[in-house]
């Protein structure tokens, strides 16, 4: 037995109660996966729908992601001194608040602009907390050996969420306007009520010793408390700067983040641009979705199959061409197909990596670590609408794709160079 499996089980508390607890985290997560694809569908098109540009749609998107990204790192220094629970919930909630402000206002009439940006910079900023906080407790309810199938059940709950999340999200905008924001609202007082339940203990540890919900003040005042938690902030950013397997890791999943966001935003701006309505543009999500969710389920058994290197770099290859064929068509089912095929080779790539990196990753730094890793992520993804809007503008609906493409070629080329050698280095 390993010390790490070891210390995991001097902490449970109880029979089956670990297994409980991840179930419940898992319906929290797939519960606020659904909700973000139900309303991340209708803003784009509410906002088109109210005569905003494409251009104009992407920035909303982009800022409003990446300000709130912003607080993660804050949020994740808490949750690794003991607060990961209280501060999940209470995001959650925030969120809810934020969503239903914003079915409110759509459900009186045409809502202007400032009012659904607030509300979504409210609901990015909070998520942002949520998602940093929790970037810690797979390590404290797994034990190391099953941090893969843990990961791919979450990518597999999430996937769920982009199957049925854009359809659902398609049928009720053409219900009602505010309907989509409602849903979401209601999912993340599911989430936040999963969360709650957890009875294991969520704190961080070091050899079975409880790590300390505070610090003493440091002598100094508040300048001393100012840099103290300043080192606290950038303790992750200090890994991930250290360990060659985390940069790799930070700089494909910051690609592929940019790469997504980019390419389902050009594909709502395609698919409108073809006259495709919100229930077929939802549809190919959700087909997309699927997809995902098949690769994520298959991914635990192909990285048993696979050395690791070489399953990343042929996922990185093998998404290039499906990449390109969507800047050559504007066809419903075609979409569906090429980009359900991208969602279905990610995956596999994706758990290797996850599940790696919270393995090298010492307990009292996983949210931290996880929130630099998210930050770089999120940042990217946020840049993907921003990219998306103004490719569509100036080159095109089908510019976006062919970017996309090019700038995948490169990341398999640099894969191919890197990744024998850190995933190498991280396995001895």
């Amino acid at each position: 037995m390993s010390p790490a499996t070891a210390r995991f089980r001097r902490r449970a508390t109880g029979p089956g109660v670990a297994d409980g607890d991840f179930r419940r985290f898992w319906w929290a997560g797939t519960a606020d996966a659904l909700g973000t694809q139900v309303s991340g569908l209708a803003l784009p098109l509410l906002l088109l729908t109210l005569g905003t540009s494409p251009a104009v749609v992407g920035t909303v998107a982009g800022v409003s992601a990446g300000c709130g990204i912003l607080a993660g790192p804050f949020a994740a220094v808490l949750a690794d001194h003991g607060a990961r629970r209280s501060v999940m919930v209470g995001a959650a909630l925030v969120s809810a608040g934020a969503m239903a402000s914003a079915a409110v206002g759509v459900l009186l009439g045409d809502p202007p602009l400032w009012l659904l940006v607030a509300a979504v910079l409210v609901e990015r900023t909070a998520t942002s907390c949520q998602e940093a906080a929790s970037a810690g407790t797979v390590a404290a309810l797994v034990p190391p050996g099953r941090y893969p199938r843990a990961v791919s059940r979450l990518q597999a709950g999430e996937q769920a969420g982009l199957v049925v999340g854009p359809a659902l999200g398609g049928a009720l905008f053409q219900l009602g306007r505010w309907l989509p924001f409602l849903a979401d609202a209601l999912s993340y007082l599911v989430s936040a009520f999963c969360v709650a339940a957890i009875r294991s203990d969520l704190g961080p540890r070091r050899d079975g010793v409880p790590e300390p919900c505070g610090e003493p003040a440091p002598a100094g005042g508040f300048a001393a408390a100012g840099r103290g938690f300043l080192r606290e902030l950038v303790a992750g950013a200090g890994l991930v700067r250290r360990e060659p397997f985390l940069r790799f890791v930070l700089l494909w999943s910051a690609v592929m983040s940019l790469l997504l966001a980019a390419l389902s935003y050009g594909t709502i701006f395609t698919l409108r641009d073809a006259g495709a309505a919100g229930g077929p543009v939802g549809a190919v999500l959700a087909v997309a979705g699927a997809a995902g969710l098949a690769g994520a389920l298959l991914a635990p058994r192909l990285a048993r199959a696979l050395p690791r290197a070489r399953l990343v770099i042929a996922v990185s290859w093998l998404m290039v061409v499906p990449t390109a064929g969507l800047g050559m068509t504007t066809r419903v089912w075609a979409y569906a197909l090429l980009f359900g095929l991208i969602s279905l080779l990610l995956p596999a790539a994706a758990v290797v990596l996850q599940s790696r990196a919270i393995e090298v990753t010492p307990q009292e730094l996983q949210s931290r670590t996880g929130t630099v890793l998210g930050t770089a992520t999120g940042l990217a993804a946020a840049a993907g609408p921003v990219a998306a809007g103004g490719l569509t503008g100036t080159a095109g609906t089908g510019g976006t794709a062919l970017c996309c493409a090019a700038v995948l070629a490169l990341l398999a080329l640099w894969s191919t160079r890197r990744a024998p050698a850190v995933l190498r280095k991280e396995s001895a």
